[in-house]
């Protein structure tokens, strides 16, 4: 490139010796001398001489002034050889706000650094230069908006209005950024291209990668100059919070529940006694904590701390953990949202009319004594569930408007128009839970509640296997709960040895064969030791439907007089009254979704994010399963996020975000020696944090300036000049 291109046509300049060498050129007029004649052959004999000495002069001189001219038009040559004379700069800078760009040298915090430094580079570009600023996490996005040539507006907005976030790195899907902008932005199709990286040089974006990182470095850096600046520093000493949930994910009132705090030491000096801080229901001013502990985590390792408590109301309930604050303050607090089930109403449906307060023929008693027990102290007290007994044959006469679960106990048959009722509140978020038995045909409620019906059923009824015990018999073989396949939540509670005896007491002589389809909404919540499905579960809408294989009886086994029972019912019942709803509990930069009722559609929802953030509003949109739904996208802070629905009475709920401190804590730095090594293709020029930036910018950006070797070409060409037209000049 030339830094002062308009004098590049002084070299036309270079044609003023050959003009003044045409012009002074001797013409001669033929003269018939005899008395010259024996003169002519001498002349012959030097012409040839003489006229290349001319011309040498001549090239000299006029390289002289071609090499001044392109002196003082300060060529320069990079690592791509020389570029396009007057050709505008588009320039792009990625300026990482990971997590990691928090850490703090005690000086600055690194991000605070890499503003400075993306601001240097604004500064550094020539006036007519487009420039476009984008900051990248898991996700890229434009803060100041798409690239422009107001680099004074860009400039002063940098502090304003680029941001931390908390999100992980994600280097490809800049640069992937950065490529479809080259390509399709009018600008830069005729500009020369300059990329700006400025990192803290992180490890693991670079390593973690997809098969086509290579492909894209390549390509990058070779349609455009790639600058890659080094934000960060060297330090590693790093301690995070990587991990903060309960151990159980379907809390109840009075209800105690154990959460479990992960902390990894990611540096190489070992921590004694690091404090660790459960808050309960923070308001974030002057919390004191309610409980603290204290933890050893070694070099490299990671210990876990648990904490327990109840919740005496219902209810979304805020979790925080907290360690002492080191360098980088970002992971060192995590979030968790819980949500209490304080009232439940449920509908028992009891397949044998007018019996139901008959223990040896009940569908129900079992159901109604486990989920809604009697205190004897308190007969009065009303419990956090309340069932209600009806028979299939009133189904029809309930408003299921007012219950969160129905339970079909041993039910025969539906009429029609309840099944249209059911499968829509089902769909709109209510449970059902499906007990079989002998009064079960299989033809009957596959073409009710499958899917030639409502398609409610979680599997298909098939024929019944086993034999019922009989007093004059010998007892026929019986199965228990497969030990090793309990990872379901409803059935979490008892994946531990210390359940294994509580397990092999529970007895299955007979069930239906239940045929699961391989569908995502469907999975297994218990397998049997006899490998049949002991219990089903489907999610369809926004509603779980719960199917097990033998009845809530003892008739076909000893179930429903179990510990496992009362432990299963509890979870199935607040699984159910939960429904199947997006998670409260997401990682940051995934947009929070929100479903609400139709009737909410035109309800303004406010949502209030975690600082600085303000708070934004917006409106749920119908849906195609006839609920509304709203999303919020800014989600890159962690944090609790309250939102809050403007209607009468107000609808409050919770979310909680938090990084993925197990990559983005790992300060481990790579450097570009190495990066050299491992992308050979990808060619960039490295500026460290620690360098005159505004020289070392100047000089990368630059190349090497070859005015200083043109200029002594200038006095080389004229001395030699000099010496050789004194030397062939002609002699007195």
């Amino acid at each position: 490139m030339f830094l002062n291109s308009l004098l590049i046509y002084g070299t036309i300049l270079g044609a003023v010796p050959v003009i003044i060498h045409l012009l002074n050129k001797r013409r001669f007029r033929p003269v018939t001398w005899a008395a010259m004649e024996f003169l002519m052959n001498a002349i012959q004999k030097n012409a040839r001489r003489l006229q290349l000495r001319d011309i040498i002069l001549m090239l000299i001189r006029a390289a002289a002034v071609m090499c001044l001219a392109m002196a003082l038009s300060r060529p320069a040559v990079s690592a791509k050889g020389f570029l396009g004379s007057g050709m505008k700069t588009g320039a792009l800078i990625l300026l990482d706000n990971s997590l990691s760009m928090g850490y703090n040298n005690g000086r600055e915090m690194r991000f605070e650094g890499a503003k400075r430094l993306s601001k240097q580079v604004l500064s550094q570009l020539e006036p007519g230069s487009w420039c476009g600023l984008f900051t990248y996490s898991d996700d890229v996005k434009m803060p100041l908006g798409e690239p422009s040539p107001d680099l004074n507006y860009m400039e002063q907005e940098v502090d304003r209005s680029v941001l931390l976030s908390d999100g992980g790195t994600n280097i490809e899907k800049a640069l992937q950024k950065a490529k479809k902008v080259f390509e399709t932005h009018r600008e830069y199709q005729t500009a020369n291209r300059e990329l700006y990286i400025i990192t803290d040089m992180q490890s693991r974006p670079w390593n973690d990668t997809s098969a086509g990182f290579k492909a894209l470095l390549k390509d990058v850096s070779a349609t455009s100059v790639v600058y890659l600046i080094n934000a960060g520093d060297a330090g590693s000493e790093n301690v995070s919070l990587t991990d903060f949930k309960p151990n159980d994910t379907l809390a109840g009132v009075d209800t105690e529940i154990e959460f479990v705090a992960t902390i990894k030491n990611f540096g190489t000096t070992d921590l004694k006694g690091l404090s660790v801080d459960f808050f309960i229901d923070p308001t974030g001013k002057n919390d004191k904590a309610n409980e603290r502990a204290t933890v050893d985590v070694g070099s490299r390792e990671t210990a876990s701390i648990n904490f327990k408590t109840k919740f005496t109301k219902g209810g979304d309930h805020k979790l925080e953990v907290r360690i002492a604050d080191d360098r980088l303050m970002g992971d060192n607090r995590r979030f968790c949202v819980v949500e209490v089930v304080e009232d439940a109403r449920i509908l028992l449906v009891d397949g044998r009319e007018g019996q139901s307060d008959d223990l040896s023929t009940s569908e129900t008693r079992y159901l109604k004594t486990t989920l809604s027990p009697v205190d004897p102290e308190n007969p009065g007290k009303q419990g956090a569930v309340t069932t209600e007994t009806v028979a299939q044959q009133r189904f029809s006469d309930r408003n299921l408007l007012n219950y969160q679960t129905v339970v079909l106990a041993n039910v025969s048959s539906l009429p029609q128009s309840a099944l249209t009722v059911l499968e829509k509140q089902v769909r709109g978020g209510m449970g059902l839970m499906i007990f079989l038995g002998d009064q079960t045909e299989p033809g009957v409620m596959n073409g009710l509640l499958g899917e030639a019906g409502a398609k409610l059923l979680p599997a298909k009824i098939g024929q019944t296997w086993g034999e019922v015990p009989l007093a004059t018999e010998k007892a026929p073989p019986a199965f228990n709960f497969a030990s090793d396949k309990l990872s379901h939540p409803i059935m979490s509670e008892f994946n531990s040895s210390e359940y294994a005896e509580v397990l092999g007491s529970t007895k299955f002589y007979r069930g239906f064969d239940l045929e699961v389809a391989k569908d995502d909404s469907v999975s297994v919540v218990a397998w049997l030791t006899n490998g049949k499905p002991a219990i089903v579960e489907r999610k369809v809408g926004a509603g779980f439907v719960l199917m097990f294989a033998s009845p809530a009886t003892t008739a076909w086994g000893n179930f429903p007089t179990q510990f496992t029972f009362v432990v299963t019912m509890a979870r199935a019942v607040n699984r159910l009254t939960l429904g199947n709803r997006a998670p409260k509990n997401v990682p940051v930069t995934v947009p929070i979704h929100g479903v609400v009722s139709a009737a909410d559609q035109n309800t303004v929802v406010r949502i209030t994010p975690p600082q600085p953030a303000q708070k934004k509003e917006t409106r749920p949109e119908l849906t195609t399963d006839g609920r509304a739904a709203f999303d919020f996208a800014d989600t890159d802070r962690s944090g609790f996020y309250d939102i809050v629905l403007d209607r009468v009475p107000k609808v409050s709920m919770t979310y909680a975000l938090n990084p993925n401190t197990e990559i983005e804590s790992n300060l481990d730095l790579i450097m570009p020696a190495t990066l050299k090594t491992n992308f050979p293709d990808f060619d960039f020029n490295y500026v460290a944090k620690t360098e005159d930036f505004a020289r070392a910018l100047q000089n990368e950006r630059r190349g090497m300036e070859l005015w200083p070797w043109l200029l002594g070409l200038v006095f080389v060409f004229l001395a030699l000049e000099s010496v050789l037209a004194n030397r062939w000049a002609p002699r007195d």
